[in-house]
């Protein structure tokens, strides 16, 4: 039998310190973010611990660490006011009409595809309600939507998040392409560029175990290459655009944003170009994702909506 936990007396004070034991290894810091003396902050654990029956912490060098037991507890508590905080949220938005924040994460991909084309309609049809657009990795977005920094996000589980945690809508594989400056030498012959060819310039390439990188090293021992020699890593797009604008480097990137760079708004040439080559690159699908067991606030709702009818044929996933 489970143990219940609310019978037994947990309460919300003891959620609220596990949830900054999370942010802080030391229990003075958790204490004062709640206003509390480290004491009082000691006693509380005390009591939880006698709640849960387990050992929830242990005294380390930096201050204090949490058990295996004891991490999952907090990561639940954060989850749980998250809830709560999402619930005032919902309130004051059924008061107010359609106003509220929206917090939005993505790859970059569906960020200049599908989410850009969304807010144009959002702020016409919607004005009241303001969006923040966070735009990462993966690997980065997943724990603030899990901790609720993020309402939902345009992007993958990494492998080293857990599953669980997330409700996951798959959307639309990312076709890629490599780009290069305009005038770049593997302009001046007629496409396909080989994929020999391109291994003769510096590439510009996101870290290790991102999709797109995967990818570009899959497609390459598929034709029994290896990356070149000459390799920038960075996780900065801008940085990786300006490298290449300036630059005989050159580099993979999701085909839809090489293509909004690739021209300009009266269709004159852009700043890069889609170097058509026999390297087909093709990134993994992303999702719509959401925290498991979440329940979007009626603006997110709204924001959701948009951005997913904005994905070309999925009007169904609304």
């Amino acid at each position: 039998m489970s143990l219940d936990l609310l019978r037994r007396g947990l309460k919300m004070s003891h959620l609220r310190l596990l949830a900054e034991l999370v942010r802080h290894t030391r229990l003075t810091d958790a204490a004062a973010a709640l206003g509390m003396t480290q004491p009082a902050a000691s006693r509380l654990m005390s009591e939880i611990e006698r709640i849960a029956e387990a050992q929830l912490y242990m005294r380390s060098g930096r201050g204090i660490e949490l058990t295996a037991v004891g991490r999952k507890l907090a990561e639940r508590c954060v989850r749980i006011l998250q809830e709560f905080a999402d619930a005032g949220e919902d309130i004051e938005q059924h008061k107010s009409g359609q106003r509220g924040h929206v917090a939005i994460g993505s790859v970059t991909g569906p960020t200049i595809e599908y989410i850009l084309p969304a807010l144009r309609h959002i702020r016409l049809s919607y004005p009241d309600i303001s969006i923040s657009v966070e735009v990462s990795p993966s690997r980065v977005l997943a724990p603030m939507l899990e901790d609720g920094r993020l309402d939902f996000s345009l992007s993958r589980i990494p492998p080293e998040a857990d599953a669980a945690m997330f409700e996951e809508r798959p959307l639309l594989r990312e076709p890629a392409c490599i780009i290069a400056r305009p005038g770049h030498p593997l302009t001046r012959s007629g496409p396909p560029v080989p994929a020999e060819a391109l291994l003769g310039f510096d590439w510009v390439l996101p870290p290790a175990g991102s999709p797109i990188r995967a990818t570009a090293e899959e497609k390459l021992r598929e034709k029994g290459l290896t990356l070149p020699a000459r390799i920038l890593t960075t996780s900065s797009f801008l940085f990786t655009l300006a490298t290449i604008q300036h630059t005989n480097a050159i580099g993979p990137l999701a085909r839809s944003v090489a293509e909004n760079f690739a021209r300009g708004p009266d269709g004159a040439p852009g700043t890069v170009v889609c170097l058509e080559s026999d390297l087909t690159l093709s990134v993994e699908p992303y999702s719509f994702l959401t925290r498991k067991g979440q329940v979007l606030t009626p603006v997110a709702q709204i924001v959701a909506r948009e951005v997913l009818r904005a994905v070309k044929g999925r009007d169904d996933l609304v």
